[in-house]
């Protein structure tokens, strides 16, 4: 049996990674010219990856995957490390930007905003509240329900990618915003 088709059969039914994982096994795996590529031939996977314009950060993805791939392939079962002697690429090096921040001033004019009652308007603003509040990731919030959300005790059950769950606290100002947008909008 072709070895791209069972490490991906493999991931999916043994190690249950998501549609989305599988997909991005199967893309990265196209750029591998063989099924035992030799350290030169995954050089080469490389310099093909950087001539047709993909950035640091794209090769990474692919190379990450392509890593999974190759200790996979070595037939180890432990995780991968050091003492791990199966051909493997090193990651590119990637700018380490910094990203922007909202200052003080504009956390403060969020936050005091009135949305009036325009029901977009509300929700938009709840969900800047929750990310400022929580610090959670934009589709764990939008995914939010409200069987997610225990005003007693200030928690979030927050579903992560993975579907991973985690409990969050949240302050008191944003449960008084949860609860009035719930009231008003629960049919």
């Amino acid at each position: 049996m072709n070895g791209f088709i069972e490490f991906t059969r493999e991931r999916r039914y043994l190690h249950n990674v998501s549609p989305a994982t599988l997909s991005w096994y199967t893309h990265a795996l196209k750029w591998l010219s063989s099924e035992s590529p030799t350290q030169i031939e995954l050089k080469d996977t490389v310099l093909r990856m950087r001539k047709k314009g993909r950035k640091e950060t794209g090769c990474n993805a692919a190379i990450r995957a392509i890593n999974a791939y190759l200790h996979w392939s070595s037939g180890s079962d432990r995780k991968c490390g050091a003492s791990c002697t199966h051909p493997r690429i090193s990651q590119l090096k990637e700018a380490q930007n910094i990203l922007p921040t909202l200052t003080e001033a504009q956390v403060k004019a969020l936050v005091g905003w009135k949305p009036g009652k325009n029901f977009y308007r509300r929700r938009w603003h709840l969900l800047a509240l929750v990310l400022l509040d929580t610090g959670c990731c934009i589709t764990e919030a939008l995914t939010l329900r409200v069987s997610d959300i225990d005003l007693d005790n200030l928690l979030l059950v927050l579903n992560g990618k993975g579907s991973k769950q985690r409990v969050i606290p949240f302050s008191f100002a944003l449960r008084k915003a949860l609860h009035r947008f719930i009231v008003d909008h629960q049919p």
